[in-house]
């Protein structure tokens, strides 16, 4: 049986953070998919976070210019988009390696309203025009929330949730937050940590050790009681303010290995206790992050 050794860690923050006013783009108004020069946002996503900017780059397509949205993410990825809106106020995006143009969301959007990619790949669909979305920092109403699925991606559901005036908010993965908006000011923030970890001077070597440490205690502790089916099951952890294991959830699993997948969730949540993460003040806070285990 064999686990990665290593994998990335990220804190998640937890609704324990009274934020600034600021910090939750009260009062703004405009287009639920803002396209300007200058707009800059900062993400939580996975376990990466992201930065989105238009800096006013363009890129010229059949006649039209396209601004240039550039996400750079902290595992060193950068990612490149391209948009506009059209005289009717409909967003458009351009796909660069596909050479198609599609619409991301309508200027007069309506509940059930529905929509194809251009090349029929992605189904969208208006669900509500008055959703509710928290994120560890803020929480917030009357957003705009759309649920796409594609054909390439059997099972997965997304819903996509936009603020007037500010774009995208969160967005969750069947069922489950995965990418979120980040306050505008700069938070500090500190890992939780496996016991043994903490004399390690650089954030590398930190989250290196805690992975080391939580792939050997479940090499140590996993107890099949059924044939091992090979494949990856990927786990997502929430560890509490006290540094126990809140909760363990498969996101993805192995068919039919369904008591190999409930032996990994219960040692996983017999992980010995952490050291919790922390943010300003040495404040103690939840964090999840995720675990790819390789059978």
């Amino acid at each position: 049986m064999k686990y990665f050794n290593s994998f990335f860690t990220l804190i998640l923050f937890t609704q324990i953070l009274i934020a600034q006013e600021s910090d939750c783009f009260e009062n703004l108004t405009g287009s639920y998919w803002p396209i300007k020069v200058g707009l800059e946002r900062n993400y939580i996503s996975g376990n990466n976070t992201y930065s989105s900017l238009f800096n006013g780059d363009s890129i010229k397509y059949n006649g039209k210019y396209y601004l240039v949205e550039t996400k750079k993410y902290s595992n060193g990825k950068t990612k490149i988009s391209y948009w506009r809106r059209d005289s009717k106020g409909n967003i458009l995006n351009y796909n660069k390696e596909k050479s198609i143009v599609s619409m991301e969301l309508p200027s007069n959007s309506k509940i059930g309203q529905k929509w194809k990619s251009t090349d029929k790949t992605w189904t969208y669909k208006i669900i509500s025009l008055s959703s509710n979305y928290s994120t560890p920092f803020c929480e917030f109403s009357n957003l705009l929330e759309v649920e796409t699925t594609s054909s390439e991606r059997k099972g997965m559901i997304y819903n996509l949730f936009y603020m007037k005036g500010k774009g995208m908010i969160g967005l969750n993965v069947n069922g489950k937050p995965y990418t979120y908006i980040k306050p505008n000011r700069k938070l500090n923030e500190k890992s939780f940590m496996a016991f043994g970890c903490q004399n390690y001077e650089t954030v590398q070597e930190i989250q290196t050790c805690t992975s080391a440490k939580i792939s050997e205690y479940i090499k140590n502790n996993f107890r099949p009681t059924t044939k091992i089916k090979k494949g990856k099951i990927i786990v997502r952890i929430v560890i509490q303010t006290d540094g126990v294991v809140q909760e363990a959830i498969i996101i993805k699993g192995i068919k039919k290995a369904k008591k190999q997948e409930n032996e990994l969730i219960r040692v996983i949540k017999s992980l010995p206790k952490f050291i919790p993460a922390q943010i300003d003040e040495n404040q103690p806070i939840k964090t999840s992050f995720i675990i790819p285990v390789q059978f």
